[in-house]
């Protein structure tokens, strides 16, 4: 008597996502040959008295013979493939040996990784009016590809592309696609084990997703999705855009973070959460590492809990607590000691519902960090601080987000308290930094315009003073870039440090590049003053990070940063020391305003 061969798509990973049909033939399967870790073990459940055959261990030959044999000892034998057999599940040769020995076998489909990816970053891959044409494909690496299918070819099309088995080398990936002409700025997005408990999502540009994916740590078994339709209403942002520069980075937090989980579904939770942030490592009980991916991740002992947040807490300027309320207020009570030095700390529910602010919430950060974790999670941020309850003004997030000296910091709480009381406000300050920064308050006017970097705060009969530095961009860049490449890094870089567009007075660079297009739009589009300096004036200047390749190609040590000192003035310093963003250097230096 005959067997029975049946080839199963397990999906891509969630047990629930196998279709009835194939959880069906599992069931009734003597024998189960698996993908390795490329399938879930809870799938394997379902084949309770099989005998199960890891195919990660196995060459074609060894696969073939287990089919064979037990189909004509009568067995029901499933080949178990991951999402969908048809996309890269090296079926093929399995077929062609089995038509040549005359043995039937059927096929049930499963749910694709690409669909499962789709799913999680909850995007249609066809949308009208930006793409109605999907690519499924991989780079060439061990295994080529053919001539014609070569990524850069595929690219060129402006299809949305969703792209398997590449995620290894994504500087590669990224390079090719840029040379195919996408550009810089095309929405990109990894989704790592798409369907598994411990999915991640990492979201990004061409530009920059290669360098996100690095920071994560993920190396495999990730789907690449590149093209507008994630950004689902196919709007383009630019650095200078309006709505960009009055809505850019509002709670953005930047420090060092500690993530701290006990349970297993807590570790999950912290992984998600900290695939959306900079500066973290995740602390997570030993016998749960296992569950999360290979990030930033450190461990702690049974019962060594409380140890560790003690011995970690002068180390970070944030902590989240993925864990109830009542046991993050019993350990870091312990540890505070001054609003003006203790780290923010957030605590987090394990579904991610509430992202709850309990510790330093405006100079420390707090706030903006529970607005982060909400943004990550899909939840809500509870702020308890009474301007943010009331929506009025808080000067010392002001100072701190604008990078403001405080020179009279005794009036600062006699001020808070006029404006959480509702005494009117009148301030003194430049009109760009009012409507970026307060215009939206009620009851807050600007009673006089100055560009003198001073800003004067009235309420209650006090008055603030707060000084803030001329600042000013250094840019130096490859020869016939475009505008748009250049305000892609200094998004980044802005964004990185915690500057926002309107803190800028000025940008900076060398003569030779006064007749480069692509920085004079871009100078133009920010509606700042571009200045340029003499290869003599700027190698007289002294800086940190000297370039011998601009010293052997252009004859001067340093653009970006010797440009922005140069434009600060004879007091300036730096503030962001050289960032090389492959084809763009920027430096940021402060400086006293001109009387």
């Amino acid at each position: 008597m005959s067997g029975k061969i049946t080839f199963v798509g397990a999906g891509p990973g969630d047990p629930e996502l196998i279709t009835l049909k194939g959880a069906a033939a599992l069931r009734e399967a003597d024998t189960v040959i698996y993908a390795g870790s490329l399938v879930n073990e809870k799938i394997l459940e379902l084949a309770g008295h099989a005998v199960f055959h890891n195919s990660a261990k196995m060459n074609l030959e060894e696969v073939l013979k287990i089919l064979m044999d037990d189909y004509h000892a009568g067995k029901a034998v499933v080949r178990l493939h991951t999402g969908d057999p048809s996309i890269y599940g090296a079926v093929g040769e399995q077929f062609r040996e089995l038509d040549k020995a005359g043995i039937p076998y059927s096929v049930i489909p499963g749910v694709s990784s690409v669909f499962a990816a789709a799913a999680a970053l909850q995007t249609e891959l066809t949308m009208p009016e930006i793409s109605q044409t999907v690519i499924l494909t991989r780079n060439a690496g061990r295994t080529p590809v053919p001539e014609k299918e070569t990524l850069e070819s595929l690219a060129a099309h402006g299809s949305t592309l969703c792209i398997f088995l590449s995620v290894s080398d994504m500087d590669d990936l990224c390079e090719k696609l840029l040379a195919a002409g996408r550009p810089p700025d095309t929405a990109a997005a990894v989704v790592y084990r798409a369907g598994w408990e411990n999915e991640l999502i990492v979201r990004g540009t061409i530009a920059n997703i290669a360098s996100k994916v690095s920071d994560a740590g993920i190396k495999r078994q990730a789907m690449i999705v590149i093209g507008n339709v994630l950004r689902k209403d196919g709007a383009l942002s630019k650095l200078y855009d309006p709505e960009f520069a009055t809505g850019y980075r509002h709670h953005r937090f930047h420090g060092r973070i500690a993530l701290l989980a006990l349970t297993r579904q807590a570790c999950l939770k912290g992984a998600e959460i900290a695939s959306g942030l900079a500066d973290h490592v995740l602390f997570v009980p030993e016998k749960y590492a296992r569950n999360v991916p290979n990030l930033h991740t450190r461990t702690f002992a049974e019962g060594k809990f409380g140890e560790t947040l003690s011995e970690n807490w002068p180390q970070f300027d944030a902590f989240i607590f993925i864990m109830a309320a009542g046991i993050a207020v019993r350990h870091i009570g312990k540890l505070c000691v001054d609003k003006k030095i203790d780290p923010a700390a957030v605590v987090c529910d394990e579904k991610g519902s509430y992202a709850v602010s309990l510790l330093s919430g405006h100079v420390g950060g707090g706030n903006a960090l529970a607005h982060d974790i909400a943004r990550i999670t899909g939840g809500r941020a509870v702020i308890t601080t009474a301007s943010d309850v009331q929506n009025r003004p808080a000067f010392d997030v002001f100072a701190l987000e604008h990078h403001c000296v405080i020179e009279t910091p005794e009036t600062l709480t006699a001020i808070a308290a006029a404006v959480v009381n509702g005494e009117p406000v009148t301030v003194e300050m430049s009109a760009s930094l009012f409507n970026a920064a307060l215009a939206r308050y009620s009851g807050v006017v600007l009673s006089r315009e100055r560009n003198d970097g001073i800003v004067l705060v009235c309420a209650g009969g006090y008055e603030l003073r707060l000084r803030q530095p001329r600042f000013v961009l250094g840019i130096g860049c490859r020869k016939g870039i475009g505008s748009q490449r250049i305000a892609e890094a200094v998004n980044e870089v802005l964004e990185k440090h915690g500057f926002s567009p309107e803190d800028l007075s000025e940008i900076a660079s060398a003569e030779v590049k006064r007749k480069e297009a692509g920085l004079l739009e871009f100078a133009r589009g920010m509606g700042l003053p571009l200045r340029f300096y003499s290869a003599a004036e700027l190698n007289a200047v002294e800086v940190p990070n000297p370039s011998e390749a601009a010293e052997r190609n252009l004859g001067i040590r340093s653009v970006s940063e010797a440009s922005a000192l140069l434009a600060a003035g004879k007091h300036g310093k730096l503030y962001v020391e050289k960032e090389r963003l492959k084809d763009v250097t920027i430096a940021i230096a402060g400086g006293d305003y001109e009387c």
